[in-house]
């Protein structure tokens, strides 16, 4: 299998053109001047939209992601709801093995990058948190980063500030004269002049326990997406378009399982649109 051979937008969008023609010759409706619900694409039942936005390369690449989608569905009816099964798609294999397989090509073909983006923020939160939990200790080394710091936190309760140790920003009332005031960990020197360099690190650290949180978050949703077996299919598929070559060295059983299901028409039209176009 080889990406078709293409050295201009032109080009790209010719071969664009003709897999829409196709999938459309299947039954298919294929949207492509629309923003596809926020996403590059996304197939339903027997619908498939493709960004407008994107580039035309892109809009090949996405447009066979969501035409596995289809394929999918068609021999695992309840994608929509479970996500489907690897075992329907590669029977009588070695499941575990597939499937380490595939998420190796899903990560190293992520188009967007969030993987490494989010790792590489959360390692550089983690080391902010390390230097600021370093320089408190400083002056008290009985501090721990991984509970309330009472010392600390006792000082900080007297003030508004109390309301930064849960968030970033706040807007508080004056009870007496009305009005209200806003309070910031990022402004922490002309909100608080009156704290020392320890007491506006700790909230500073607060802060910064926070934005790990989200980021792990968002890091264990985006891994548990990209896990989906309908996921890890047809970015597989993508992927063989992509550099067919760099797949059978990630997931060289895959690659082999694939090809002999292939080969056995167990996934439809998939065979005639890779032997037309990739």
């Amino acid at each position: 299998m080889n990406a078709p051979i293409t050295d201009s937008a032109t080009d790209y969008e010719t071969v664009f053109y003709e897999m829409v023609q196709y999938v459309r010759s299947l039954g298919l409706t294929v949207n492509t001047t629309t923003k596809a619900r926020g996403h590059q694409g996304f197939f339903l039942k027997s619908r498939i939209d493709i960004s407008s936005c994107l580039a035309p390369d892109r809009k090949i690449e996405v447009l066979i992601h969501e035409f596995t989608h289809y394929i999918h569905a068609k021999i695992d009816h309840d994608i929509s709801k479970t996500h489907g099964q690897l075992e329907k798609l590669f029977p009588n294999t070695d499941i575990k093995r597939l499937e380490s397989e595939l998420y190796a090509v899903t990560r190293h073909f992520d188009r967007n990058k969030g993987f490494a983006l989010l790792q590489e923020k959360r390692s550089n939160i983690l080391s902010e948190i390390k230097k600021i939990s370093s320089d408190i200790k400083v002056n008290y080394p009985d501090f721990k980063r991984s509970e309330p710091y009472k010392k600390i936190e006792k000082i900080i309760r007297k003030t508004d500030a109390k309301y930064l140790l849960k968030y970033d920003r706040v807007k508080v009332k004056n009870s007496f004269f009305g009005g209200t005031k806003d309070f910031s960990v990022f402004t922490l020197d002309k909100d608080f002049p009156q704290f020392d360099i320890d007491v506006k690190n700790y909230l500073i650290l607060k802060s910064k326990q926070r934005m790990l949180k989200r980021v792990s978050s968002r890091i264990n949703r985006l891994d548990k997406y990209y896990k989906r077996p309908t996921e890890l299919f047809a970015r597989f598929v993508e992927a063989l378009f992509v550099d067919t070559n760099k797949v059978t060295q990630l997931a060289p059983y895959a690659y082999l399982v694939f090809c002999r299901e292939l080969a056995g028409d167990r996934y439809f039209e998939l065979a005639e649109f890779i032997n037309k176009f990739f």
